[in-house]
């Protein structure tokens, strides 16, 4: 896994949607969930101070290049331990390449052969899952933990499929399995649309999004939140 993860991140320009969910879903189906890279090949969050961070689930993001083929680049921070514990959950729409750029944590994802891997997880380490598999993070005891993030397409947060419970994703799925297939980035309102239709007629039931109060006094630390003037 090393030399071919070693290619794709140091030609991140060069990279398409297609290929990242190509190369993904063949590591995560070989057992190669996880892996590593050199501290080197890691990019600097703080050159992208520009870009707001935004409180999401469990969490702060920030995506900073979107591609017209829907591959997103971004980073996440999630927060310590002691603070609060992201829930398992899954992403039904696209799948995920994620490395640690700076803190420690803990990194639960589903593998192939169904079972959960749970990993220790600092800098450099990387962690992959296709689409609709269920994982979750968290950062240390003390500190928040920072991944860069790469995936296709990025999925709004107000998208009734942005994220979802593992119990309801499996139901959903069974169900509507349309739903949650790879998607592409201009496939993202007509399936909102669908998905709404579905709750309002009581076929399909979602939990709520939920923003956790985490997060403000980083935000702060980092120069503030954006506000838009009125």
């Amino acid at each position: 896994m090393t030399d071919t993860l070693l290619s794709l991140l140091t030609n991140r320009d060069a990279l398409t949607k297609a290929a990242l969910d190509h190369f993904v879903l063949r590591q995560w189906e070989s057992g190669e969930h996880f892996g590593q890279v050199p501290l080197h090949l890691l990019p600097n969050y703080k050159a992208f101070e520009s870009f707001p961070w935004e409180k999401i689930d469990c969490m702060l993001t920030k995506i900073v290049k979107q591609q017209d083929d829907g591959l997103s680049f971004g980073f996440d921070m999630f927060p310590p331990k002691s603070a609060a514990k992201g829930d398992m959950h899954v992403h039904p729409l696209s799948s995920r390449l994620i490395t640690v750029l700076e803190g420690y944590g803990t990194a639960i994802v589903q593998t192939h052969s169904g079972k959960m891997a749970k990993k220790e997880v600092g800098p450099g380490e990387v962690i992959l899952f296709p689409h609709a598999t269920p994982h979750c993070f968290w950062g240390a005891e003390h500190q928040p933990m920072v991944v860069e993030v790469l995936l296709g397409p990025y999925v709004p947060f107000e998208h009734p499929l942005h994220t979802v419970c593992p119990i309801k994703a499996k139901k959903v799925a069974k169900a509507y399995p349309d739903l949650f297939k790879p998607c592409e980035v201009d496939e993202l309102e007509s399936v909102a649309a669908k998905v709404t239709e579905l709750q309002k007629q009581g076929l399909v039931e979602l939990s709520e999004h939920q923003v956790m109060d985490w997060g403000d006094e980083f935000i702060r630390e980092l120069g503030g939140f954006e506000v838009e003037e009125t």
